[in-house]
């Protein structure tokens, strides 16, 4: 600091220019960036706070929002109206579950009922919000639920989640 305060002096604002850039290159080498952002690959450790259960999520920055494996026999909806966009608001218990079998019971509110544009063409999914735990990053995230019992991942995690925290480098090993 006392360098770059005598070079400010000395030459002027301009001259430290390059000082102050090359402490910011020193900062993206180390894998640190100005604004704390967190780097992951394209397969992260994900962790639903209220409940510990821990699941492995496919990265996907193509998606506005996440998704979470709960097939229909994994929700239950208090005072459950036979029309879903009826449910919206309504207290929720989920069921949320890894491949290793580590399970545990949610309790939230239905946020929405919304259709959702998929590989498969669109259906209607419920949304929920729920705390999701990165590393050291948590955060609340509205997140879709949908049977992915014959996809790989249990849950993807969309823009939602990783906006303004998260840096994703495809090139990276699995998290």
């Amino acid at each position: 600091m006392h360098a770059l305060h005598s070079l400010w002096r000395r030459r002027g604002a301009l001259a430290a220019l390059p000082v102050i850039a090359a402490a910011v290159s020193v900062q993206a080498f180390r894998g640190e960036t100005p604004d704390s952002k967190h780097t992951i690959g394209p397969v992260a450790q994900i962790v639903e706070a209220s409940s510990g259960v821990t699941l492995t999520a496919r990265v996907d920055t193509g998606a506005t929002v996440s998704s979470l494996h709960c097939p229909p026999d994994a929700i239950e909806i208090k005072g459950a109206s036979d029309v879903p966009a009826e449910n919206v608001r309504k207290p929720v218990r989920i069921r949320v579950e890894n491949r290793d079998g580590q399970a545990a019971w949610v309790e939230t509110r239905i946020e929405d009922y919304v259709e959702v544009r998929c590989s498969e063409g669109s259906d209607y999914r419920y949304r929920v919000r729920l705390p999701l735990r990165c590393g050291r990053v948590q955060r609340q995230a509205i997140v879709n639920l949908n049977d992915r019992s014959h996809m790989t991942y249990r849950m993807l995690l969309g823009r939602d989640f990783l906006a303004g925290k998260f840096l994703v480098d495809v090139a990276r090993g699995n998290d």
